[in-house]
């Protein structure tokens, strides 16, 4: 049989619209077929539309058998179990009435007990989406209910959860459900009615549109989109909010700042789960945004860096002879500069560590590297990408200064420079410092002091592309070159 990407298991095939990229099958013939052959992207997604998924039912156990050959399916089997019985599934309850709460503001009138169905994380009322995108990424099911009630106090909540029949499905929610499916499995992206071009990959960047100093800027991210199109690659922006559509796409890169404890972790994590590719990964997240880490990494190593210790409350008061003053404190997951103070004396330390160490059990303490610029050096997949110096900003001992009250006084400038032209060092320290950390994408940051010294100052896993300055030399080629990456680890 021809390979396919995905496999729907219905006993109503005549309500799902044929395509090429699927085959639509009853629970008899998915069972019975063992011909199914893996594409370029392994192995066709099974959508199990069964009219009953309870324990060891025939929906029941094609989601079993999906499994069993290596076939990603939905709902899978745990998410069965954890939809059969309350029990399993109240712990999500009060995180989605805290959803609903922000977002269902209706007023408390008849009827006080709603029932809002969704097909795929998707539903027509803004004001239930939010609710039903993390109740698919929880549960993963084709089709869920929710019923809402007011409680005597006036407030919503959600009481229960179910599966209803796809079979049972009224006919004005038919095509309301196409076109979630037709969303979910890419179709709707992967046939232009007009021009009869099939996009080959298709590639989600994660950013936010109000991020004051994000990743890439505006217009990088409409550059990614123009280039891609070249290339047979679907760009799509999304946003912290389109956390259900992930399993839609190929590919996952990271343009908002990254950290641990919030979304953009998440979403690697959720896309390494899935098999998707990421940039950054989760790996690189960890590794690159504590500095205490990087720290700890770059010395057992041996790769040169400024003098560092780890400050906690007990050695807040070290010895001036093992402080080096002037230094500069950091809170571990800092970024942009942000969380960075330079101190030049042990009453100064002590009065700023302390402030910090309410945040961390740790801060590093830094030897304090004057220099005209920083080095940064984009590194993907261990291949030197660009090289830029950026400048301190105007009268201060840093490229960003937070607290200039000229818009234009916050930065330094920005000078790209040929890969050819790098000293060999500032390069050479560069790679070996990022083989470190993986094969993702990286801006390594160095100083190169006027003794010819040269320091890594940090690792960073979500380096600055930003039109007209780091794409200043290659143009749309450094575009394609981060592209052709996410083509390379889809195709592996």
């Amino acid at each position: 049989m021809d390979t396919i990407e995905y496999i729907i298991v219905t006993e109503k095939p005549k309500l799902i619209a044929e395509n090429s990229d699927r085959l639509i099958l009853s629970q008899t013939e998915f069972v019975r077929r063992t011909d199914y052959q893996p594409s370029k992207k392994g192995m066709p997604k099974v959508i199990n539309l069964s009219g009953n998924y309870d324990y060891l039912s025939k929906g029941y156990y094609i989601s079993l058998l999906a499994e069993a050959r290596g076939m990603p399916c939905i709902p899978n089997v745990s998410h069965i179990i954890a939809l059969n019985w309350r029990r399993n599934y109240q712990f999500a309850l009060p995180e989605l009435s805290n959803i609903l709460e922000k977002t269902y503001d209706e007023p408390v009138e008849e009827p006080l007990s709603r029932t809002f169905t969704t097909f795929f994380g998707r539903h027509e009322n803004s004001k239930i989406e939010p609710v039903a995108r993390r109740m698919f990424d929880l549960f993963r099911f084709p089709l869920m209910s929710f019923e809402v009630r007011c409680s005597p106090q006036g407030k919503w909540t959600i009481e229960k959860i179910e599966t209803p029949s796809f079979q049972t499905l009224a006919e004005r929610q038919n095509e309301r459900f196409a076109d979630a499916l037709a969303a979910f499995t890419g179709s709707t992206w992967k046939y232009d009615s007009n021009k009869k071009k099939q996009e080959k990959y298709w590639l989600a960047i994660l950013h936010d549109p109000n991020e004051e100093h994000a990743p890439s800027d505006k217009a990088a991210l409409k550059k990614f989109i123009t280039v891609g199109k070249k290339m047979g690659i679907w760009v799509e922006l999304i946003t912290r909010h389109d956390f259900a559509t992930l399993l839609e796409f190929d590919a996952l890169f990271l343009r908002e700042t990254t950290a641990i404890n919030n979304h953009t972790y998440r979403f690697a994590n959720k896309a390494e789960q899935e098999d998707i590719p990421c940039i950054d990964d989760t790996r690189s997240i960890i590794r690159c945004c504590n500095k205490v880490y990087l720290k700890e990494l770059l010395a057992s190593h041996h790769i040169p860096t400024p003098r560092s210790l780890i400050l906690d409350k007990k050695n807040i008061s070290l010895p001036e002879t093992l402080i080096p003053f002037p230094c500069v404190l950091k809170i571990p997951d800092g970024s942009f500069s942000r969380g960075v103070i330079k101190v030049s004396s042990r009453e100064e330390l002590r009065a700023q560590g302390a402030t910090m160490l309410q945040k961390s059990d740790f801060i590093i303490c830094q030897e304090f590297v004057p220099s005209e610029f920083d080095w940064r050096i984009g590194i993907l997949n261990n291949e030197p990408l660009f090289g830029i110096k950026y400048f301190m900003a105007k009268g201060h001992w840093q490229i960003y200064n937070h607290s200039a009250k000229q818009k234009a006084d916050q930065s330094g400038d920005a000078e790209i420079v040929p890969i050819d032209q790098i000293p060999h060092d500032v390069l050479d320290v560069a790679l070996r410092a990022a083989k470190l950390i993986g094969t993702g994408l990286y801006g390594v940051d160095l100083k190169q002091t006027a003794e010819g010294r040269v320091m890594v100052i940090e690792v960073n896993d979500n380096p600055n592309i930003d039109a007209g300055v780091e794409d200043k030399i290659l143009g749309d080629e450094l575009y394609q070159k981060i592209l052709n990456r996410f083509i390379e680890l889809i195709e592996a």
